[in-house]
């Protein structure tokens, strides 16, 4: 019907949507024992380890996307508005705050999440969708990032650390379209 309607409203017919730039990785929160080690969560906070490509891509190839960039701030502001609203598979949270840190001369290169959690019994088999990153078209390379056992965690109202990743998946390492979710065990801190 779309199809349709865009020959009706246009003689030369619809254009093609653009092709996403960015997108995000997800991480699937399982609880190791049951889902009450969720409880009292108000905030999770995620944070990826960029890989050799992005570390590359947003230092040397494209730094204007940087998040203090001319056109990073814009991409970054439109996925603090995405990433808790965009998807059906989410919990009930909002987002926060994104920090990006690019530090050459500490090697420290992370993209950081925090969401704010509106209701904890939403977190168990959910997954958060981390970033944004950009996809292997925009950035040229295997736009890699890795989850390490210290990259979430769950804090409670007085932001106190309350739950942490007990496993990690075989493999750590995503990148936007990726197959299944990095899925994670939680347990208690």
């Amino acid at each position: 019907m779309g199809a349709a309607l865009c020959g009706i409203v246009s003689i030369n017919g619809c254009k093609e949507p653009e092709p996403e730039n960015f997108g995000t990785i997800r991480v699937e929160m399982a609880p190791a024992n049951d889902a009450t080690v969720f409880a009292g969560t108000t905030r999770v906070v995620a944070t990826v380890n960029y890989g050799e490509c992005l570390r590359d891509w947003y230092l040397n190839v494209s730094p204007e996307q940087q998040q203090d960039g001319p056109d990073g701030g814009a991409v970054f502001d439109e996925w603090a508005e995405r990433l808790c609203t965009g998807y059906d598979d989410i919990p009930d949270c909002e987002v926060e705050e994104i920090t990006q840190t690019l530090i050459e001369n500490t090697n420290v290169y992370t993209l950081r999440v925090t969401y704010q959690i509106n209701d904890p019994s939403t977190l168990a088999y959910r997954e958060l969708h981390v970033g944004p990153l950009p996809t292997e078209e925009m950035a040229g390379c295997n736009p890699l990032v890795e989850l390490q056992a210290s990259g979430l965690s769950g804090r409670n109202g007085d932001n106190q650390q309350i739950w942490r990743i007990s496993t990690l998946p075989g493999s750590n390492e995503a990148a936007t379209g990726q197959g299944a979710a990095l899925s994670v065990q939680i347990v208690p801190q």
